[in-house]
């Protein structure tokens, strides 16, 4: 079974949740917005499952940095020590990317989805788009949603008293992250760049949420591991 094959299941499985949705609501983008919510609520213990990493990899990448520094044996042993570092802390930079990850097949079916319904997808919440299934011919949406993705890119689950120095890390990651979006949604119909701005504003307000969380959680592991 291909990729594509797997997607068009699951567009076909979403296709009766978004007509339902534009029962009750009378508009697709409303609609959209409503489904992405409930996407993004579904994914809330995934979201915490990340903070919690989050926390124990920034402990693990202080301690490695502090190792580094003070560390007089051999390069062997400061592998070693850094290699237990990583088991006990659980280190997996991949493990950041499964939010990003479980919703890709989303995106992609929301895309599938739109793009069969073509003109008949109105919205009003796009005035100026005759069909949210349709692109925008002016790339307005799509170049507002690359700039708000790039600025909530500067909104991290770590708080920024333990970051105070990441401004050129925080540039790169603004241009990336909205090069990213932009590069997915010029061509793409509006209802993806409605999911993908509706997904991003959430992630900006659930990291907000989540932050003070976060520095429990390095507060707690900081004291563990000093006392």
């Amino acid at each position: 079974m291909t990729n594509w094959t797997i997607i068009q299941k699951l567009a076909h499985l979403l296709q009766p949740a978004f007509d339902q949705l534009y029962q009750w609501l009378g508009d697709w983008g409303l609609a959209l917005i409503f489904f992405t919510l409930l996407v993004r609520v579904c994914l809330i213990p995934v979201s915490l499952r990340t903070a919690r990493l989050m926390a124990s990899q920034f402990v693990f990448s202080r301690k490695a940095a502090e190792l580094q520094k003070t560390w007089t044996g051999s390069k062997e042993e400061l592998s070693g020590e850094i290699a237990n570092l990583m088991q006990k802390h659980k280190f997996n930079p991949f493990s950041m990317l499964l939010n990003a990850l479980l919703q890709s097949p989303i995106l992609v079916a929301v895309f599938a989805v739109f793009s069969h319904l073509g003109a008949q997808a109105s919205s009003v919440l796009v005035p100026w788009v005759d069909s949210i299934g349709l692109r925008d011919p002016w790339h307005l949406l799509p170049l507002i949603i690359a700039l708000l993705t790039g600025l909530a890119s500067r909104v991290s689950l770590i708080p920024r008293e333990y970051t105070p120095n990441v401004n050129g890390q925080a540039k790169m990651n603004f241009f990336l992250m909205a090069g990213i979006a932009l590069f997915i949604l010029w061509s793409a119909p509006v209802a993806t760049a409605l999911y993908y701005g509706t997904s991003s504003l959430w992630g900006v307000l659930e990291r907000k949420a989540l932050s003070r969380y976060t520095r429990k959680l390095i507060e707690a592991q900081t004291e563990v591991s000093t006392g």
